[in-house]
């Protein structure tokens, strides 16, 4: 990725009964861990490395995440161009994009890897800028919500990707994962809040915007967004180039409206600028073969 990828933003004490030797044994063990780990929560971050791929949905995931708290941070390629390289694989035993290097001002350096993790480390490491609500009920929703797109929609939708090659498709195949992708975006529509007052005008007209996305204007985009542009960017190309009608959220106000008040955010039309070229170049690249 060119140099121009780059992104700059930046105990009181009580009596209590003697301890056996193994005990205080254990709790002095128990009480180092604690003292590492407030260290390492406590220690500034000088660096942040992302390998990612230009057009992966997950690693685009945690692009949103990045821009949205301001972060600086550094893309770098996959090695040999393979998640299986020896290389990614001694960073990421599971073998896969995205992985977060992450630098203290110690000089230690860490991985972190899995896109939701990441989230949360980021969450955890960064906590200005949040993208997560302060209530507890709402934050265990945002999580929901980005749960949901890991574990049901994505992988329904996926299932489209070997179809788009017109040499291997199968329409009868094509046209059973299309209906297993619209019935998980029917899924989601009831897992979305209505918004009480908040609405969005889009060219198709007036949606509720789920509050959850965008709870108000000083939270902004929460761990519930972060996910959804990349993959309502490769539903809206891929549908079309299969034959199939194009994605316009007919009957689905809420999914609608949330999905046009996402490309409103700045954060989102970064992500969007760099991950539309990839995305039609992806998708011309399997439609020749």
């Amino acid at each position: 990725m060119k140099a121009s990828a780059l992104h700059q933003h930046r105990i009181t004490s009580s009596k209590q009964a003697p301890l056996t030797l193994s005990a205080s044994r254990a709790r002095s063990c128990n009480i180092k861990a604690a003292l590492s780990l407030a260290s390492s929560q406590s220690m500034s971050v000088t660096r942040l490395e992302l390998y990612d791929d230009p057009h992966s949905e997950f690693s685009a995931k945690v692009k949103v995440a990045l821009y949205a708290k301001g972060l600086s941070w550094s893309p770098l390629d996959v090695p040999c161009g393979s998640t299986r390289s020896p290389e990614l694989l001694a960073l990421n035993p599971l073998g896969k994009i995205p992985v977060l290097c992450v630098t203290f001002e110690d000089g230690r350096r860490e991985v972190v890897y899995e896109s939701e993790v990441i989230l949360e480390f980021l969450e955890d490491q960064f906590p200005q800028r949040p993208l997560l609500p302060a209530d507890p009920i709402q934050r265990s929703k945002a999580r929901l919500i980005s749960r949901f797109h890991d574990l049901y929609l994505e992988p329904a939708l996926r299932r489209l990707y070997p179809q788009v090659a017109p040499s291997v498709r199968s329409e009868q195949l094509v046209q059973e994962a299309a209906a297993a992708f619209h019935a998980r975006l029917a899924e989601l529509e009831t897992l979305l809040p209505p918004a009480a007052t908040t609405t969005i005008t889009t060219r198709s007209g007036v949606h509720c915007r789920p509050s959850l996305a965008l709870t108000d204007a000083s939270q902004g985009l929460t761990l519930a967004d972060c996910a959804y542009p990349a993959l309502f960017l490769y539903a809206e190309l891929i549908l079309p180039a299969l034959g199939l009608p194009p994605l316009r959220y007919e009957g689905l106000p809420r999914v609608a409206g949330w999905r046009e008040a996402l490309w409103t955010q700045p954060a989102v039309q970064v992500l969007l600028g760099e991950l539309q070229p990839a995305a039609a170049e992806w998708l011309e690249r399997k439609l020749r073969s």
